[in-house]
């Protein structure tokens, strides 16, 4: 490499296997990066990440545990991580970044909807260097691409990409996402028939919306940190 460059690539995730597989796009470098890469360190990866986007310290490994486990569960899959890392000129070794992004992509079922849709989750700008564009952008348009041309022959259903706000975060501007995401064609909307207490949601959606759900007219103050993903609340983190 003669110049830093962004390296960028879809991750299958493949419980079974306990490995994830590459899914590269037209447009975007991608060939440093590992064709497979086992769960437990593509998790490790994740979160030596959110280390700096989450200020997590991942004491005792709890973060990279959190996140292996949420590529196991097969009832609220984790089915993808998109990842874009920037390398100085020379590098050699993918872990050896110098700037990055990513985020992960869960189908879930939520009550009010008839089929399972795919959710944005765990979205982290991994800053090292100042100056540098985000690498978000091409986050966002990867995982466009792959749930359009990928993940809808699989999930015949899919109307959308949907996300949590967190209405209380524990840190950062709670107004800044619900103002950020809709710059890429999310539009936020009630999910359900009650206003939800902790959460705003937003949606993107893709063609035709054949969705019953309402938008909501409620003032905007959150920031996407947390997902239901089990009985209990799970953490899922955005920048």
């Amino acid at each position: 490499m003669s110049a830093l460059t962004y390296y960028s690539a879809i991750y299958n995730i493949l419980p079974s296997k306990n490995i994830a597989s590459k899914i590269c796009f037209p447009g975007y470098t991608c060939d440093l990066l590992p064709q497979e890469i086992g769960l437990h360190e593509l998790a490790d990866l994740v979160a030596s990440m959110q280390k700096i986007c989450f200020k997590d310290d991942n004491k005792n490994n709890e973060n990279t545990n959190r996140i292996y486990n949420m590529f196991m569960d097969t009832n609220k899959r984790t089915v993808a991580v998109a990842m874009s890392l920037m390398y100085d000129a020379n590098t050699t070794d993918y872990t050896d970044f110098v700037d990055g992004g990513s985020a992960t992509v869960q189908m879930v079922k939520e009550d009010s909807f008839e089929h399972k849709q795919p959710w944005l989750n765990e979205v982290c700008r991994s800053k090292r260097m100042q100056g540098n564009k985000s690498p978000l952008p091409i986050i966002m348009d990867m995982i466009d691409k792959y749930i359009t041309e990928k993940l809808s022959k699989r999930y015949k259903k899919i109307n959308g990409l949907y996300l949590y706000v967190e209405k209380k975060p524990d840190h950062g501007d709670p107004a800044h996402l619900l103002r950020y995401y809709p710059d890429y064609g999310f539009k936020e909307f009630l999910l359900g028939n009650e206003i939800d207490e902790e959460y705003y949601y937003m949606k993107k959606c893709y063609g035709k919306d054949l969705s019953p759900l309402r938008k909501t007219k409620a003032k905007s103050t959150g920031i996407s940190k947390k997902h239901k993903t089990n009985s209990t609340v799970k953490k899922v983190r955005s920048i």
